[in-house]
């Protein structure tokens, strides 16, 4: 669950800065981003252990550039969140496979996914706020939010069966 996440919140980040380029026609960055969603997916295949943090560099200085261009705040914001959750998720992951085996994974799991379900719900909540204020959501906005819920809905109904 936690390499899906990582990859899922990965691909949304990446997804959603490249569709704002791609709104405001600069392809030459729609291509630099997703480049650097491949890089960083075949990172994580690789297993590489700086992958994440010079995955989260290149996609953050990319949002930057957004906002410094001018583009929506919203999307610039998530896209740059998704990538620090696929950042948090990556190293979590890598973290989980030194633990002891006596030691209870599922509840650290379990804890460390409700804090960055917090964190992102804070986040899309700023961004939708941003969104409206600037009177720029769009039905693409609305289409994201509802993939965000869904995954969210997805790690609810996921933890309701573990305890099963």
């Amino acid at each position: 669950m936690i390499t899906f996440g990582a990859y899922f919140s990965l691909w949304i980040g990446t997804l959603a800065l490249a569709w704002t380029y791609l709104q405001a026609d600069m392809s030459a960055y729609v291509w630099a981003t997703l480049g650097i969603g491949t890089l960083w997916t075949s990172g994580l295949l690789q297993r590489k252990k700086w992958m994440p943090g010079f995955g989260l560099i290149l996609l953050t200085l990319l949002a930057a550039a957004g906002l410094y261009q001018s583009l929506p705040f919203g999307w610039v914001f998530a896209a740059a969140l998704s990538g620090l959750m696929s950042y948090d998720l990556s190293n979590f992951s890598l973290r989980l496979r030194y633990l002891a085996h006596a030691e209870n994974t599922h509840q650290l799991q379990r804890v460390h996914l409700t804090r960055l379900g917090v964190m992102t719900l804070l986040g899309l909540t700023l961004s939708t706020l941003a969104m409206l204020w600037q009177a720029e959501f769009t039905f693409e906005w609305a289409i994201f939010l509802m993939l965000a819920g869904v995954w969210g809905i997805s790690l609810l109904v996921g933890w309701v069966r573990q305890r099963e």
